[in-house]
């Protein structure tokens, strides 16, 4: 009798759990794929893009974004963001600093810091983002690349809670192009996040040029 008692509280120990895990997963709908390498943006130049994001975890998804990155000074590149989908909405503001440039076998080595508004299922959140990031070009036999890692670690507060979440990312941006940027990223969820995997397409434009052709 005592055996039976001891497992079912074992039972119910392990279903409390994993509820709590789900509960707590439903709240970390925010979008925080990356979509970027450490390369800054060449002066007088910014870029558009957009980023169609399939989520793999939590029953599925699809989240659709767009960005627009501007050159602010020699190692800093400025972004804003917004997007919707399985996330309801979501917009934010980056600051990509990268001391480190890509030279010879060193990689591009750098950060990313971002503020994040999202709204999912009458719940707000307020995000702060920081995101170690390194980049190296390369020249494979798929075309002229640049592959990048990233680790995004989010802070979110709501009214009811705040939360930390964390996502390890790698991907790699094909610039063998006349007049665009064509990537692919994956992101793994490692702690209060979201797998999932996404392609993104940027159109570069130059200050005094408009639409620019490489």
């Amino acid at each position: 009798m005592n055996m039976k008692k001891s497992n079912l509280n074992q039972i119910i120990k392990i279903i409390s759990i994993f509820t709590s895990a789900f509960l707590l997963s439903r709240m970390s709908h925010a979008f925080l794929a990356i979509h970027e390498t450490a390369e800054i943006l060449p002066n007088n130049y910014y870029k558009l893009g957009i980023a169609p994001q399939f989520v793999l975890s939590e029953g599925g998804g699809f989240n659709l974004g767009f960005h627009a990155d501007t050159h602010i000074d020699q190692d800093l590149d400025g972004r804003i963001a917004f997007g919707g989908g399985n996330t309801d909405f979501w917009t934010q503001a980056s600051v990509k600093w990268v001391p480190f440039p890509d030279y010879d076998k060193q990689p591009a080595m750098g950060g990313r810091a971002a503020i994040i508004y999202s709204r999912d299922e009458e719940k707000n959140y307020i995000g702060f983002q920081l995101t170690p990031l390194f980049s190296k070009k390369a020249d494979t036999r798929y075309g002229n690349m640049i592959p990048y890692i990233g680790l995004p670690i989010t802070w979110f507060s709501s009214k009811s809670k705040s939360f930390t979440s964390t996502q390890f990312t790698v991907g790699a941006e094909w610039y063998d192009f006349q007049d665009k940027q064509i990537g692919s990223e994956f992101n793994l969820n490692l702690s209060n996040a979201q797998t999932s995997v996404s392609v993104y397409f940027n159109f570069p434009f130059e200050s005094s040029t408009g639409y620019k052709k490489y």
